[in-house]
């Protein structure tokens, strides 16, 4: 156990958050760059829905490949170098994307964005982070940095929106802001080398490489509970997907300009994740329950798309569709915060929550590789709103199906909770008795 105060972060810990939520930040602005220039990358890269959907499809496949090799990598070398390698390689991918490359080599880049950041980055950036302070500190250590990227991203978001902005929103736009991307992956990397040290055994409660047996991996993966964490993962996961449309919704049905989707897709995207995630998890610790604090955030995501759905997609009601994309994304980002903390309020062991961990990415963040491409179907085959009010209608569905999930997981969480309160009083009576 470290001698830290387990109320107060050490100078290492708080340089350490801000080191992995610009590192968070920066090794996904590049892949996901269509959340904010959709309209953009199809004009410079003469793409189709279709086809952008195509790649991160691909980016998606990559990466849900990589999730358990990435926490075997992570538990043998070097967080600090893998890291670096992550984000310098990141960049080095975007230099070449900057040059607009046809379809065949951007293909290429969206597999090598996929490899880099979960195979040398995903589990390394965890294992980072919790090896900054005590278990004490895990829930604010995870909760700063998912409000950290939150903030961080919508700073750089603002930044290179204004650089698109400024030259003319078009190709040599999205050009510049490619590359100014690239080079905040390059500083990050210079930052992990320099100035994060690897975690160390003495700033958490167990041995750092205690390892699990096949007796105990398999007692995991019998959990009930670790499968329907899953199905709330890919639900929200697909919600959230689902959300990034709402850029060219806003362009295309109702109107708005480029640049001031752009600012919405930022505010959507980075700043309720900066208030929301750590707020779902003050919630969740109020409440003294994970799953209920979840159930809680699917109420609120369904409730909005219903709202979305009844009103008509008409520029007149900009206002009120912007405060219905806020709350919507208010319940994704709540629970983005706080939906692998379940793993511990169902009681997987220590030494075996990195399987617990990479089974519920693999599975939960499945749906990068195929709910993109059936969005970017729907927009294809009903150009408009009836192409939109599929999606919304597709988002609606898995938040109905995930609600069902997370009230399964809160009773069986609950009846654990039962088993174990009665375990416990009758080993003191067994006692009193003795």
């Amino acid at each position: 156990m470290a001698s830290t105060s387990k109320t107060k972060f050490s100078s290492h810990a708080i340089a350490g958050i801000l080191i992995l939520a610009l590192s968070g930040a920066a090794i996904y602005l590049l892949p996901y760059l269509k959340w904010t220039y959709y309209d953009a990358l199809l004009q410079a890269f003469n793409l189709d829905n279709t086809q952008l959907g195509v790649l991160m499809g691909i980016f998606g496949a990559l990466s849900m490949i990589f999730y358990a090799p990435g926490g075997w990598m992570a538990d043998r070398f070097s967080a600090r170098k893998l890291l670096t390698i992550s984000l310098a390689g990141t960049g080095v991918l975007g230099a070449w994307f900057a040059t607009f490359t046809g379809f065949g080599a951007q293909v290429v880049i969206y597999a090598g964005w996929g490899v880099l950041t979960t195979l040398t980055f995903w589990a390394s950036m965890v294992k980072a982070c919790r090896g900054l302070g005590p278990s004490e500190q895990q829930g604010r250590l995870f909760g700063f940095l998912e409000g950290g990227r939150g903030v961080l991203s919508a700073v750089i978001a603002f930044a290179t929106l204004a650089l698109f902005t400024n030259l003319g929103q078009g190709v040599e736009g999205l050009r510049a802001t490619i590359i100014a991307m690239v080079i905040i992956c390059f500083v990050a990397a210079v930052c992990i080398w320099l100035f994060l040290k690897d975690p160390e055994s003495s700033t958490v409660d167990e041995p750092a490489h205690q390892k699990a047996s096949g007796k105990d991996i398999a007692t995991v993966l019998k959990m009930p509970s670790i499968w329907l964490i899953a199905i709330v993962i890919i639900c929200c996961y697909s919600v959230y997907l689902g959300s990034t449309f709402l850029t060219p919704y806003f362009t295309t049905v109702i109107g708005v300009t480029a640049a001031l989707a752009a600012g919405l897709a930022i505010v959507r995207s980075y700043i309720v994740q900066f208030l929301c995630g750590p707020t779902g998890g003050i919630i969740a610790d109020k409440t003294h329950s994970i799953s209920k604090t979840i159930i809680g955030c699917y109420l609120i995501m369904v409730v909005s798309l219903v709202a979305m759905l009844l009103l008509p997609a008409d520029p007149g009601i900009m206002v009120p569709l912007v405060i219905i994309m806020i709350v919507l994304c208010a319940g994704i980002f709540a629970m983005r915060g706080i939906y692998f903390a379940t793993v511990d309020e169902v009681g997987v062991p220590f030494n075996v929550t990195g399987t617990a961990v990479g089974v519920v990415s693999v599975i939960g963040f499945l749906p990068d590789v195929f709910m993109n491409v059936i969005y970017g179907g729907f927009l294809d085959a009903s150009p408009g709103a009836g192409g939109y009010k599929m999606i919304f209608i597709t988002m609606l569905g898995f938040c109905v199906v995930g609600t069902i999930a997370a009230i399964l997981l809160h009773k069986n969480i609950q009846k654990q909770k039962a088993l174990k309160a009665a375990d416990a009083d009758h080993s003191a009576a067994a006692k009193a008795e003795a």
